[in-house]
């Protein structure tokens, strides 16, 4: 069967297939923004083998996953969730937590802090946003019951002003994209009045309606139906056969790009609430490295990629810019083939969620912190707080 051009565009294959292609454009001399030393590959591989081991020396890493931002300051928020002892509930209400959180995972921003009642210190960034979305959803922010759910009509009400109360924004600690991020929850809770049981965790019983008699579910169903139901929270992406595409861009040499980061997050980070639900996912390497700043920040910071474009550093670049464009494919294609490097350094078959989490993520993080003190990303990407 053919498929067609929207479901093509959202298979993992063609964001490896695109990004490859882009990657041959680079060997070639052949990016005007870019200069490409694959020599600096090995030493990065061996950077993040040897951070995998010193952070997993068993090497048992978990897979990449939002559920691992919930693990702060000797605190395991995701062992203290409320769960409903029936296995179906529990899985909606884990699926709820996860959905809510990822999509409030885009970058922060620099200034921005959370304080926690429970756990020491000011969080920031992703482990900020995650405590906070955790707090949120327990409390019942999303919830006209004061529940810990996400009920269709109360995110279809949500207010920036609301999440705002909810994530500590002041006018001294302010948030990236605040707006934006209401109004994505905003539109996911319209999207979830057609899921069963009008709420974001009925997206558990669509998701299992597709499991095999075995209990297994394929990871590249697994991001097309993510995708296919997700669609409408991106209604100024590009649109094709009437439908939103997401996290897809135009770009000259080769036509449509897509990269789906936030999709494929959610994808990795549900695997783990889903096999606690009894569904094994599977084929979870067809899935790609992620495209976003800490993955990518390794290949810059690490010297493997260099951008050339004139005023790069005190430039903002939008998300569809050809230079973010092609960032981002380099870093799904680069990260592929550092994958293999870590491997061999630690002569183990990690998959490529492990090598995330052990991992690039990390390593990117780490790269960042040495080189700018407020570990911002090299390039500054001009983002509604949905994308990265």
């Amino acid at each position: 069967m053919t498929l067609s051009e929207v479901a093509r565009l959202r298979h993992p294959d063609t964001i490896r297939r695109q990004s490859e292609r882009m990657l041959a454009l680079a060997t070639e001399g052949r990016l005007e923004r870019w200069e490409i030393d694959l020599d600096r590959l090995p030493q990065l591989g061996r950077m993040v083998g040897e951070l995998t081991r010193a952070r997993f020396p068993d090497l048992a890493v978990p897979t990449h996953g939002r559920r691992l931002h919930f693990r702060v300051g000797g605190i395991d928020l995701w062992e203290t969730r409320p769960r409903p002892a029936d296995r179906a509930e529990a899985a909606r209400s884990d699926v709820e937590l996860i959905v809510v959180s990822v999509l409030l995972d885009a970058g922060s921003g620099p200034r921005w802090r959370y304080t926690d009642t429970r756990i020491p210190g000011e969080l920031s960034r992703s482990e900020g946003l995650a405590v906070a979305s955790f707090r949120a959803w327990e409390r019942g922010a999303f919830s006209n019951h004061g529940l810990p759910r996400a009920d269709s009509e109360a995110l279809s009400g949500l207010t920036a002003g609301s999440l705002a109360e909810a994530f500590q924004v002041t006018e001294d600690n302010p948030l990236v994209g605040t707006e934006d991020r209401a109004a994505l929850l905003r539109s996911l809770g319209r999207v979830s009045c057609g899921w069963p049981g009008r709420r974001v965790g009925g997206l558990y019983d669509l998701l299992s309606g597709q499991v095999s008699p075995d209990g297994r579910l394929s990871a590249v169903v697994l991001l097309g139906i993510l995708l296919e139901q997700l669609s409408p929270l991106w209604p100024d992406s590009t649109r094709l056969d009437g439908e939103y595409l997401g996290d897809v861009w135009p770009y000259a040499p080769l036509g449509l790009v897509p990269f789906h980061k936030l999709t494929q997050w959610l994808a990795y980070s549900l695997i783990e609430p889903l096999h606690a639900a009894g569904i094994t996912v599977t084929d979870v390497d067809r899935l790609t490295p992620l495209a976003e700043y800490r993955n990518g920040g390794l290949l810059i910071d690490g010297g493997a990629l260099t951008p050339v474009a004139p005023g790069w550093r005190t430039t903002s670049h939008p998300v569809s810019s050809s230079l973010v464009v092609e960032w981002r494919a380099l870093t799904v294609a680069l990260l592929s083939r550092l994958a293999e490097m870590v491997r061999g350094e630690l002569g183990a078959r990690l998959s490529m969620a492990q090598i995330l989490e052990g991992g690039t993520w990390a390593a990117g993080r780490r790269l960042a912190a040495a080189a700018r003190p407020d570990a911002s990303p090299p390039l500054n990407v001009l983002s509604n707080g949905t994308i990265f």
